[in-house]
């Protein structure tokens, strides 16, 4: 069993999406993908040479979406130290809008012939899966 996060897009987000623009809006998703907890209490623990690894961007790029999600209210930048006083991996406390839900379910190990980005009406499923 693994566990799938859906990313439900509305349309009250399509503003924000163009606000924000793609590399910003695809490093907020990632943001959420590696996430734990819903709502208020999503935080990614994760480096910006991390992030950029995943995404297949430069650092300086992954670094200046993320100064952008912050200017837009939807990242909080956390940075501790070990006891050692070596910078430990900064964490981001996402604030979610509510044109966006986070959905985690337990999907069985089964393959499901069902597509991984479906239309519902006026919503955007994306299952993002690690």
């Amino acid at each position: 069993m693994s566990t799938d996060r859906r990313l439900v897009v509305t349309a009250g987000s399509v503003e924000l999406r163009r606000q924000l623009g793609p590399t910003s809006w695809v490093v907020f998703e990632e943001l959420v993908l590696v996430s734990t907890g819903t709502g208020g209490g999503c935080v990614a623990s994760v480096s910006i040479r991390a992030l950029a690894g995943r995404l297949g961007l430069a650092k300086d790029t992954v670094a200046r979406a993320i100064a952008r999600l912050r200017r837009a209210g939807l990242v909080t930048g956390h940075q501790s130290r070990t006891d050692s006083g070596v910078y430990a991996t900064g964490s981001y406390t996402l604030t979610i809008p509510s044109s966006i839900a986070i959905d985690d379910h337990t999907a069985s190990t089964t393959p499901v012939a069902s597509p991984r980005m479906r239309c519902v009406g006026q919503q955007l499923a994306l299952t993002l899966t690690t």
